[in-house]
Protein backbone atom coordinates (compact mmCIF):
# COMPACT_ATOMS: atom_id res chain seq x y z
CA UNK A 1 0.00 0.00 0.00
CA UNK A 2 2.89 2.37 1.04
CA UNK A 3 4.18 1.72 -2.52
CA UNK A 4 1.55 2.42 -3.94
CA UNK A 5 0.89 5.48 -2.67
CA UNK A 6 4.68 6.91 -3.43
CA UNK A 7 4.21 5.38 -6.99
CA UNK A 8 1.08 7.51 -7.44
CA UNK A 9 2.65 10.73 -5.74
CA UNK A 10 5.92 10.55 -7.97
CA UNK A 11 3.20 10.20 -11.50
CA UNK A 12 1.18 12.69 -10.12
CA UNK A 13 3.90 15.15 -9.31
CA UNK A 14 6.18 14.59 -12.43
CA UNK A 15 2.94 15.33 -14.60
CA UNK A 16 2.24 18.55 -12.60
CA UNK A 17 5.55 19.60 -13.41
CA UNK A 18 5.82 18.85 -16.77
CA UNK A 19 2.10 21.07 -17.52
CA UNK A 20 4.27 23.92 -15.61
CA UNK A 21 6.95 23.59 -17.96
CA UNK A 22 4.95 23.76 -21.11
CA UNK A 23 2.73 26.59 -19.71
CA UNK A 24 6.25 28.63 -19.14
CA UNK A 25 7.14 27.41 -23.06
CA UNK A 26 3.18 28.66 -23.98
CA UNK A 27 3.69 32.08 -22.28
CA UNK A 28 7.07 32.47 -24.06
CA UNK A 29 5.47 31.63 -27.53
CA UNK A 30 2.61 33.91 -26.82
CA UNK A 31 4.70 37.06 -25.99
CA UNK A 32 7.16 36.58 -28.77
CA UNK A 33 4.24 36.31 -31.16
CA UNK A 34 2.49 39.01 -30.62
CA UNK A 35 5.81 41.50 -29.91
CA UNK A 36 7.12 39.98 -33.35
CA UNK A 37 3.53 40.57 -35.14
CA UNK A 38 2.35 44.01 -33.27
CA UNK A 39 3.30 46.95 -35.35
CA UNK A 40 6.07 49.04 -34.00
CA UNK A 41 9.31 50.46 -34.94
CA UNK A 42 10.02 47.41 -35.82
CA UNK A 43 7.70 46.64 -38.79
CA UNK A 44 9.15 45.75 -41.75
CA UNK A 45 12.65 45.51 -40.46
CA UNK A 46 14.62 41.88 -40.68
CA UNK A 47 13.58 39.37 -39.01
CA UNK A 48 16.94 38.82 -36.82
CA UNK A 49 16.33 42.41 -35.50
CA UNK A 50 12.74 41.48 -34.97
CA UNK A 51 13.69 38.44 -33.01
CA UNK A 52 16.37 39.65 -30.84
CA UNK A 53 13.84 42.90 -30.16
CA UNK A 54 11.05 40.43 -29.23
CA UNK A 55 13.22 38.05 -27.19
CA UNK A 56 13.91 41.24 -25.36
CA UNK A 57 11.03 43.03 -24.69
CA UNK A 58 9.63 38.82 -23.67
CA UNK A 59 12.86 38.75 -21.35
CA UNK A 60 10.84 38.07 -17.87
CA UNK A 61 9.31 34.95 -19.69
CA UNK A 62 12.83 33.88 -21.13
CA UNK A 63 14.47 33.65 -17.96
CA UNK A 64 11.54 31.47 -16.54
CA UNK A 65 12.20 29.35 -18.83
CA UNK A 66 15.33 29.19 -18.37
CA UNK A 67 15.41 28.99 -15.15
CA UNK A 68 13.19 25.78 -15.14
CA UNK A 69 15.52 24.31 -17.95
CA UNK A 70 19.20 24.44 -16.78
CA UNK A 71 20.62 23.28 -20.03
CA UNK A 72 22.77 25.68 -21.98
CA UNK A 73 23.61 26.14 -25.67
CA UNK A 74 27.18 27.15 -25.60
CA UNK A 75 26.83 28.14 -29.79
CA UNK A 76 24.06 29.40 -29.31
CA UNK A 77 24.94 32.47 -26.32
CA UNK A 78 24.28 30.59 -23.87
CA UNK A 79 20.25 29.71 -23.89
CA UNK A 80 18.58 25.99 -23.45
CA UNK A 81 17.45 23.70 -25.85
CA UNK A 82 13.68 24.77 -24.64
CA UNK A 83 14.04 28.91 -25.46
CA UNK A 84 15.53 27.99 -28.38
CA UNK A 85 12.95 25.28 -29.53
CA UNK A 86 9.83 27.82 -28.61
CA UNK A 87 11.63 30.74 -31.00
CA UNK A 88 12.03 28.09 -33.84
CA UNK A 89 8.33 27.09 -33.30
CA UNK A 90 7.52 30.71 -33.45
CA UNK A 91 9.55 31.85 -35.71
CA UNK A 92 9.93 28.69 -38.25
CA UNK A 93 12.44 27.33 -38.36
CA UNK A 94 13.50 27.37 -42.26
CA UNK A 95 14.31 30.91 -42.37
CA UNK A 96 16.98 32.17 -43.37
CA UNK A 97 16.71 35.16 -40.67
CA UNK A 98 16.59 33.14 -37.62
CA UNK A 99 20.18 31.16 -38.79
CA UNK A 100 22.03 34.50 -38.12
CA UNK A 101 20.41 34.91 -34.82
CA UNK A 102 23.04 34.90 -31.90
CA UNK A 103 21.13 35.37 -28.93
Amino acid sequence: MLARSALLFIVLTSSAQAAAFDDLKGYLASCLRFEMNGAGPHQGAPLSSRIRSALDRCSDDVARLERADGRRLRGDGGISPSTKEVIRSVVGGGESGFRSVRY
